[in-house]
């Protein structure tokens, strides 16, 4: 599974503009991060994304993200921000590539 290091930050240099919305839509909510975490925060994503293809319900995924970042103060709703907007801004036609374990 998941899990990175969010608690402001720029847009990294090599950003692509799906990489400066993803990071937008994080800001636009109030969520903040140590400076030069972008990657990691982009990378994160990512990864939430194949969770979603291999049948993790975004539920799943935000619960056990959240069990490693609940000691750094993050939210589960924060979380859950940052599922949904990994899944809208990476993986919005997201379908599961293993039905067999997709319900």
């Amino acid at each position: 599974m998941v899990g990175a290091a969010l608690v402001g930050g720029t847009a990294t240099a090599t950003a692509t503009p799906q990489d400066d919305a993803y990071l937008a839509q994080l800001r636009a909510v109030g969520l903040t991060w140590p400076p030069r975490t972008e990657e990691a925060l982009i990378g994160e994503a990512h990864l939430i994304c194949y969770d979603l293809s291999w049948g993790w319900t975004p539920q799943e995924i935000a619960d056990d993200v959240h069990a490693h970042l609940n000691k750094r103060g993050v939210t589960l709703l924060d979380v859950g921000t940052m599922v949904n907007a990994a899944h809208s801004t990476y993986c919005p036609g997201n379908v599961c590539d293993a039905p067999s374990l997709c319900t």
